[in-house]
């Protein structure tokens, strides 16, 4: 059971990185439901500003700007000390959902390792990783209920969860990046996350049945 929550732990945190490392991604999603014309940055800048993000957020990059010339030949900065205070903290919650993803990878090597080792009930261990998948999709099903039922309820408890400070509350009127990062752009890259994470239960399932059936 501990194994198979484990190994959808990883896959959990796994995708979470490797959405956020992902600049092109970033720079689409941002493109398709914030438009240069909701927010007031040039088309072209969208790519290098997506590819920032994605270095600053797994510590690629150091600072968290993008500056560009505009049509007039004007210098802009694109981001205020807020928001740069406010992708610091994310960084942070990248830094340790990496360092959970290591663990749980980390764990469950060392859980598979003692069940092959001190038991012999090779049914049991199947059984057991059912168990941690009936566990998690309760869990999972909970939770997508209430983002269903309530999405801004969800995305408000999960910020005040994540972030020991009310930085996250910016301006969409002065803050560019929250124009970038509507909420549509969480909805859109949460679903893209979940049809990823979703391949470890349908592998832990299909591994466990063939398992009890041999």
């Amino acid at each position: 059971m501990v194994f198979a929550i484990l190994l959808i732990l990883f896959a959990v945190t796994a995708t979470i990185l490797g959405i956020a490392g992902n600049g092109e991604l970033l720079a689409a999603e941002m493109l398709r439901v914030a438009p240069p014309a909701s927010t007031g940055l040039p088309e072209r800048e969208y790519p290098a500003v997506g590819n920032m993000i994605a270095g600053y957020l797994t510590g690629r990059e150091e600072s968290f700007q993008h500056q560009f010339t505009d049509d007039t030949g004007v210098q802009r900065l694109c981001f205020q000390p807020h928001e740069a205070a406010h992708m610091a903290d994310c960084r942070g919650l990248i830094r340790l959902d990496r360092l959970v993803m290591l663990l749980s990878a980390g764990i469950a090597l060392i859980v598979l390792g003692a069940a092959i080792l001190l038991r012999r009930d090779r049914n049991g261990f199947y059984r057991g990783m059912l168990w941690g998948l009936r566990a998690v999709g309760v869990l999972a099903a909970a939770l997508l209920i209430w983002a269903l039922a309530d999405f801004d309820g969800f995305f408000v408890a999960f910020h005040r969860v994540a972030f020991t400070n009310e930085g996250w509350l910016l301006n969409p009127g002065t803050d560019l990046l929250i124009r970038l990062m509507p909420e549509e752009f969480f909805v859109a890259l949460g679903i893209r996350g979940l049809l990823w994470v979703l391949i470890a239960p349908i592998g832990i399932a299909i591994a466990a049945h063939r398992g009890l059936r041999s």
